[in-house]
């Protein structure tokens, strides 16, 4: 029941005149809310986790007209974009079943392709999942709701989602900001503590070597009395005693020379967890490569069109058993063009580095740091086997060298005008463009951009952050008709399934250290595949 009380809320003069406007045109004026209007508005104020915002997202979406659009259709692919950008940041994907950055990418795919099976699969799943937050029989509402809404409060309301979702990110960082700054100082109070414990173990065994020393000294100045005592027992006890006490002498000494090392951590080769080059910055790098490589290949939507011939040629030369034009020669195509601008990038940088590609001389100063370094490493290596020694420097002097130059390649190697990177570039897209032809002529204008922050991704990550670990990863295609090896592959298929399927295309390979033991072996990330069934 409405309220005979009026609003205690105060005005200003300027709002209190819009209201009597208002008021006069009668445009919202509300004897009575509707119970079903109230529970609809109660249930979006009581969203509460971004999994909600996500699902909510992918609703709105699915009331707007998107293939026939390009406006909305480029509109889908920033805003998608977006969220898997900032759930990538939250990582809710790690702690829920569901990975709805994939959920995301699929239904922006699908909104661009004719068959709608898949996208109306995706979308009652997504209508399940809000059912079970309070929106049991009040689904179909919801809907009739949203439909009714017009363009620009469809587009109001994907800004509230985005916002929101955008709300989470930035309280999650307060949070993360927040115990950074309360372990900070367990972490500098270990450090002094470490230091304290070292320089003190340090000065105690500097002392015990003096002493020792100095009872060495005096040992060996009692060898005046040799001829008196020739032949008595306490000569030879106290010669085994100097011999002990040299000894002990040698082992102190070298024990304090590790303990003046260690502190300076010269034999450390991993990097800390704050440092740009560490293990979990490089799978992010590969992440972040892999979302860039998706948004070039695109080939499926109205802004797009594929050219059959060449794309059946592509597709038959890698022995996949589709053709277009299909759905699913579509993405399998998509995929494949992601192996073949990393392979094109690698076949050119090999070009490179032996050698075989013309340019200036400051053209070549990458090249030459590379060649210089990989000379410095091996000698070094030879040094290591043909000079005998006992210290542990000279080990690991050969895995620091490549590290630390390494780590400045990836820093400020091949500027993005850099003869390289452009030519590259420019050969990626004319490769593209054989098999793919852009309508929208703004996606088209941003092609040559993509095609060098690719290109130069692919030699940092492939080429110089590889070197910067303590041991270098390398990577693994995976060929059309080979087994499925869920260790070393993921993609829609589940394990059980492996023996009756196998790959039909490897878009982007296994990053790992292989050790030829799949329990020792170290998988930064997984191949992504597309798998087919096995033919009986």
């Amino acid at each position: 029941m409405a309220s005979s009380q009026p609003s205690l809320k105060r005005r200003s003069r300027k709002q209190n005149q819009e209201f009597i406007s208002d008021q006069s045109k009668n445009e919202y004026s509300i004897d009575v809310v509707n119970e079903n209007n109230w529970q609809l508005f109660m249930w979006f104020a009581s969203l509460e986790t971004v999994e909600n915002y996500i699902c909510l997202f992918i609703l709105v979406w699915d009331v707007i007209p998107v293939r026939n659009s390009s406006i909305f259709s480029r509109e889908l692919r920033e805003e998608t974009d977006n969220l898997i950008q900032i759930i990538n940041e939250l990582n809710i994907s790690k702690e829920n079943d569901k990975n709805y950055s994939k959920m995301l990418d699929d239904y922006k795919n699908y909104r661009s392709i004719s068959d709608q099976t898949f996208r109306q699969n995706l979308v009652h799943d997504v209508w399940k999942e809000l059912e079970n937050y309070g929106l049991k029989n009040k689904s179909f509402a919801v809907s009739k709701q949203l439909e009714r809404c017009s363009l620009l409060q469809k587009k109001e309301l994907r800004t509230m989602i985005l916002s929101r979702i955008k709300s989470f990110q930035s309280f999650s960082r307060k949070i993360k900001e927040a115990k950074e700054l309360q372990q900070a100082p367990l972490n500098n109070k270990m450090i002094d503590e470490n230091q304290e414990i070292l320089l003190s173990e340090n000065k105690s065994l500097g002392n015990q070597i003096v002493d020792l020393t100095d009872n060495n000294s005096q040992i060996g100045n009692s060898t005046i009395l040799k001829d008196e005592l020739q032949g008595t027992r306490d000569t030879q006890l106290m010669k085994r005693e100097n011999e002990n006490l040299k000894v002990q002498v040698k082992e102190l000494i070298k024990e304090n020379s590790k303990q003046q090392v260690s502190p300076d951590n010269l034999t450390n080769m991993s990097w800390n967890d704050d440092e740009s080059h560490n293990s979990k910055k490089l799978i992010q790098d590969i992440i972040d490569l892999q979302d860039m490589l998706k948004n070039f290949t695109m080939v499926q939507g109205s802004d797009y069109k594929i050219i059959n011939d060449e794309a059946n040629a592509l597709l038959r030369a890698f022995k996949c058993e589709v053709t277009c034009p299909s759905l699913r020669a579509s993405i399998v195509l998509r995929f494949l063009l992601q192996r073949t601008v990393i392979v094109k990038i690698i076949v050119e940088v090999e070009k490179y580095l032996n050698g075989m590609f013309k340019g200036s001389r400051d053209a070549a100063l990458e090249r030459d740091i590379t060649n210089t370094t990989e000379t410095l490493i091996n000698q070094i290596i030879l040094f290591e086997k043909n000079r005998k020694g006992e210290d542990d420097i000279t080990k690991i002097t050969s895995t620091k060298i490549r590290q630390q130059v390494y780590s400045a390649l990836s820093c400020r190697g091949f500027p993005s005008d850099h003869s390289l990177i452009t030519t590259t570039a420019s050969k990626l897209l004319h490769k593209m463009n054989r098999v793919r032809q852009i309508v929208d002529e703004k996606i088209k204008s941003e092609m040559d951009d993509w095609a060098i922050q690719i290109t130069h991704k692919v030699i940092n990550i492939f080429y110089f952050s590889f070197k910067t670990q303590a041991s270098v990863p390398t990577y693994k295609f995976f060929d059309a008709g080979q087994a499925l090896e869920p260790h070393f592959m993921q993609g829609a298929f589940r394990n059980d399934e492996s023996e009756k399927s196998e790959v039909e295309v490897c878009g982007f390979p296994c990053i790992g250290i292989f050790t030829g033991d799949k329990l020792s072996d170290k998988i930064f990330i997984k191949a992504q595949i597309i798998p087919r069934s096995k033919r009986l």
